[in-house]
């Protein structure tokens, strides 16, 4: 099995990133010991820099221990994790999340319905 990356790219204003930060840590993480097949692994800015009316983007890199684990991550998130993100969403310009795996590994099959 092979280990699953989430990559979040949340694009903000630039007054808004220290908002979002945290409100991860105050809101999001502590929930993770519940959900543990999720950990934080990096946190990004780009560019480095504040530019006028420009915004910035923010990246969370997020590690999960295989295909199974992320799903079992995803039909565990209670409520508390859709209002920690639609907050978001109200800050942000934009969010997408990438989720993805070793490219030189086998892909992981969906489970068949018995």
């Amino acid at each position: 099995m092979s280990e699953v990356h989430i990559l979040d790219e949340i694009v903000l204003q630039p007054d808004n990133i220290a908002t979002v930060l945290q409100m991860l840590e105050d809101q999001y993480l502590p929930g993770l010991p519940s959900r543990h097949t999720l950990s934080l692994s990096r946190r990004w800015v780009s560019p480095p820099v504040q530019l006028e009316g420009q915004a910035n983007t923010l990246w969370l890199l997020w590690e999960v221990v295989d295909v199974m684990g992320y799903y079992t991550m995803r039909g565990t998130a209670g409520p508390e994790v859709a209002a920690f993100w639609e907050a978001v969403d109200k800050l942000c310009l934009q969010r997408r999340r990438h989720v993805m795996t070793d490219a030189g590994k086998p892909l992981a099959r969906p489970l068949e319905a018995p």
